[in-house]
C-alpha cells in the first residue's frame, strides 16, 4: 500500500520523472562580444563591396606612382668626377636612360649606408644609353661632395631648351597580382527520427538550432581566410582540386621579408611590449597610403594597448569619438598620421591564440569577389538514405589593392 500524507511535497511525495520543471526554449550561445558571431570583415564587405568572379583565378593589376628616385653605383666618387653610374635600386643595374635625359636636375638626399646629407644638385648634360652619364657636378651654385656607394637621387625636374625635340617616351608596366575563389562548406546531417523529434531546446525540432551552428561555423571559416589565409591553386586543376584565397596578412607579408606594415615586439625589452617608437613607424607605412582612415580589427591585448595608452599617456595617442557601426562599437584613436578607427574583433577574443593580434583594413581597397554567395541548398542526402542532410556553401576570394595600404600586428599588449 503507497505511503499516506497529510502534506504533499516535491521532495518526497513526487516520483522521479514526475514533475516537469522547466527549461527555456533555445540554446544560449556565448559569443564574445554582443550577438557578433565573430565574422566582422566577411559581414562588413558583404554590405560594402562585392564584385562577380568569371573564373576561379582572378587577376588584377597595380602600378606603383611614377618613379622619383635613383641611385648611384659606386663608392668615393670625387667632388670632380662628372660621369656618375645610376641604378633603379640599391646596388642594382637597371636601365634608367628613360627617367634621366639631357637636362635632368637631381638632389641627392642621402649617401646609402652612411648619408653625406649632400646638398648639392646635378644635371644631366647628354643623352646616356647608361649606366655612366655625364654630368655637371654643384649644379646653379651647389656644392658638390665626395659621394659614397648607393647615393638616393630624387628627379626634380626636367628642363629643355627652347626650340628642343620632344623628350623620348618612358612607360613603368604595372604588377599583376593573383588571387582564388575558395569553396567554402557547412553541412548539416540528422537522422529523421531525430529530425522528426520535439527537444525541450526547439519544439519545432532541432533543425534549427543545427543550421546556426553550421552558419556560424562556415562564417568563421571564410572570416579567418580573409585574415589569416594563404593563397595556393593545384598544380594540375582539375575538378577536384582544392582552392585557397589568401587573406591580409599573407598580402602584408608580401611587400618584403620583414615590411613596415607589420609590427610585433622585436622593439621591447620584454615579450609583449613595444616602443612608441616602433608604433608610430609601423602606423606611418600604412596611414600614409591609401584612404585617410583606416579600421583596426583588434583582439583584446592589441585594443587594450591603444585604447589605455591614448587614454592615459602624457604625449602619444587620443581617443576622439566613439560610434556603433553594423553592430560593431568603434572608438577612433588619433594618430600623428591620421585617424585609426578601433574595434574589438569578436573571433580574435575567442581563439586565445590571437588575443594579441590585430589587423587594419582599408575598406576603400579590399573587397570580395563572389562566384557564389553564401547560401542554404537543403535536401543533398543520398535517395533512400533514412536521414536529412542540407549545406550552406559559398565561393569568394578576396581582392585587396594595394597592400602597403594594410597592415598587421601580432604579439604585443604594452606599449612602453
Amino acid at each position: 500500500m503507497s505511503a499516506i500524507a497529510t502534506l504533499l511535497e516535491l521532495s518526497t511525495n513526487t516520483a522521479p520523472n514526475e514533475w516537469v520543471s522547466e527549461y527555456q526554449e533555445s540554446i544560449l550561445v556565448r559569443n564574445a562580444k554582443g550577438m557578433n558571431n565573430g565574422a566582422s570583415l566577411f559581414g562588413l564587405m558583404s554590405r560594402l563591396k562585392n564584385e562577380p568572379a568569371e573564373t576561379t583565378e582572378y587577376r588584377w593589376f597595380e602600378r606603383d606612382p611614377v618613379t622619383r628616385e635613383v641611385f648611384s653605383v659606386g663608392a668615393g666618387t670625387t667632388v670632380t668626377a662628372t660621369g656618375l653610374d645610376f641604378s633603379l635600386t640599391q646596388a642594382g643595374s637597371e636601365n634608367v636612360s628613360g627617367l634621366l635625359q639631357p637636362g635632368t636636375v637631381l638632389l641627392a638626399v642621402t649617401g646609402g649606408a652612411t648619408p653625406t646629407n649632400e646638398g648639392e644638385m646635378i644635371r644631366i648634360d647628354s643623352q646616356q644609353a647608361g649606366p655612366t652619364y655625364s654630368v655637371t657636378r654643384g649644379f646653379a651654385g651647389t656644392t658638390a661632395d665626395t659621394l659614397t656607394d648607393d647615393t638616393k637621387w630624387v628627379i626634380v625636374t626636367l628642363g629643355k631648351g627652347e626650340g628642343a625635340s620632344p623628350v623620348s617616351s618612358v612607360y613603368e608596366n604595372p604588377s599583376t597580382l593573383v588571387n582564388y575563389i575558395q569553396t567554402f562548406n557547412s553541412a548539416v546531417a540528422i537522422s529523421n527520427a531525430f529530425k522528426g523529434s520535439k527537444l525541450r531546446t526547439d519544439i519545432q525540432g532541432p533543425l534549427r538550432e543545427r543550421r546556426v551552428q553550421a552558419l556560424e561555423r562556415i562564417a568563421r571559416d571564410i572570416e579567418l581566410a580573409y585574415l589569416l589565409g594563404e593563397s595556393f591553386a593545384p598544380n594540375d586543376p582539375n575538378p577536384g582540386g582544392q582552392y585557397f584565397t589568401g587573406g591580409i596578412k599573407e598580402a602584408v607579408d608580401s611587400i618584403g621579408a620583414s615590411p613596415a606594415q607589420f609590427l610585433d615586439d622585436t622593439s621591447g625589452t620584454v615579450a609583449g611590449e613595444v616602443t612608441l617608437n616602433a608604433v608610430q613607424t609601423w602606423t606611418e607605412s600604412f596611414m600614409t597610403v591609401g584612404s585617410e582612415n583606416k579600421l583596426l580589427m583588434a583582439g583584446p591585448g592589441v585594443y587594450a594597448m591603444f585604447s589605455n595608452y591614448a587614454a592615459s599617456a602624457t604625449n602619444g595617442f587620443r581617443i576622439t569619438g566613439q560610434e556603433n557601426i553594423f553592430g560593431m562599437n568603434i572608438i577612433s584613436v588619433l594618430t600623428p598620421f591620421g585617424i585609426l578607427d578601433m574595434a574589438l574583433h569578436p573571433l580574435l577574443k575567442e581563439i586565445t591564440a590571437l588575443n594579441d593580434w590585430g589587423f587594419v583594413v582599408d575598406l576603400s581597397l579590399i573587397s570580395q569577389k563572389v562566384m557564389e554567395p553564401l547560401f542554404l541548398e537543403p535536401n543533398i542526402q543520398l535517395p533512400g538514405d533514412d536521414s536529412y542532410k542540407e549545406q550552406f556553401r559559398a565561393k569568394s576570394g578576396l581582392k585587396l589593392k594595394f597592400a602597403e595600404a594594410f597592415a598587421y600586428v601580432k604579439g604585443v599588449n604594452t606599449i612602453v
